[in-house]
């Protein structure tokens, strides 16, 4: 950019010095202080031109400076969010641990509150299941892996229990087992479905208030309140001399 178009007094000094030259009315001293002024002004025009460029230099390294600071700050919050989703899904797998810690003490509890049953003293029992000695022998294997966290192991001794003594008095007993197999494995679905069944099969046996309490805790587990209510109450209402009913007394006043 020309200094006449920023400072138009220099265009208009040389124009003057022009005019009185041309006009014979200007002495030599008039013209050497004209041209002092114009150096003057050109100077004055140079050190704010200076000034200018060092302002425009400044202003862009603080845009840039912001603009670098933007993107780190950007940075920094996505791994701060990052970091604040692991801890979630951390948070979240502990919840769950704590869940099925807190399902592992209650099923304790009500184990501790009822007695294992006997096996049967009815003559008629081993002619109806076959091989009582063995069927106890299969519970017994099979409580033994339970308590030692084997549940394959247990699943099987369970499940050969009852495919070859299907009408023994520890049936029931091996299909609860069974049941709470699945829910330690997580298949919630599969649990309740199998607790639920124990009812169906053998309704006079002395662990179906135990299974309906348990089918009730897999449903609140699952999320179904309302159906955990209602199996709740049947425990209470169908089985109140029952000792697993002081426990779904209990839950069920949590849940209400």
């Amino acid at each position: 950019m020309r200094r006449t178009r920023i400072f138009p007094a220099a265009r208009l000094l040389s124009a003057t010095v022009a005019v009185a030259v041309m006009g014979g009315c200007a002495t030599k001293g008039d013209i050497r202080s004209l041209q002092t002024e114009l150096r003057a002004v050109a100077m004055r025009q140079d050190s704010l031109l200076a000034q200018l460029r060092r302002e425009t230099r400044s202003t862009q390294d603080t845009l840039r400076t912001t603009t670098d600071q933007l993107f780190s700050f950007r940075g920094d919050i996505a791994s701060q969010l990052r970091d604040l989703s692991q801890v979630m899904t951390r948070i979240e797998a502990m919840v769950g641990e704590n869940q099925r810690g807190i399902g592992q003490v209650r099923d304790q509890l009500a184990n501790l509150r009822r007695p294992t049953p006997a096996p049967s003293n009815d003559p008629g029992a081993s002619s109806i299941g076959g091989g009582g000695g063995e069927a106890e022998g299969l519970y017994s294997a099979g409580m033994r892996q339970l308590s030692r966290g084997s549940l394959g192991t247990a699943r099987r001794a369970f499940e050969a229990l009852l495919n070859s003594h299907p009408n023994h008095a520890l049936a029931p007993d091996a299909r609860f087992r069974l049941a709470d197999i699945e829910e330690r494995e997580g298949r919630l679905e599969e649990a309740l479905g199998a607790f639920l069944e124990i009812q169906t099969l053998t309704p006079t046996a002395a662990i179906v208030p135990d299974a309906l309490y348990r089918a009730a805790l897999v449903q609140i587990a699952l999320g179904r309140e309302d159906d955990a209510v209602r199996t709740l109450e049947r425990v209470i209402n169908t089985y109140p001399d029952a000792e697993i009913a002081s426990l779904a007394r209990a839950e069920l006043a949590d849940l209400r």
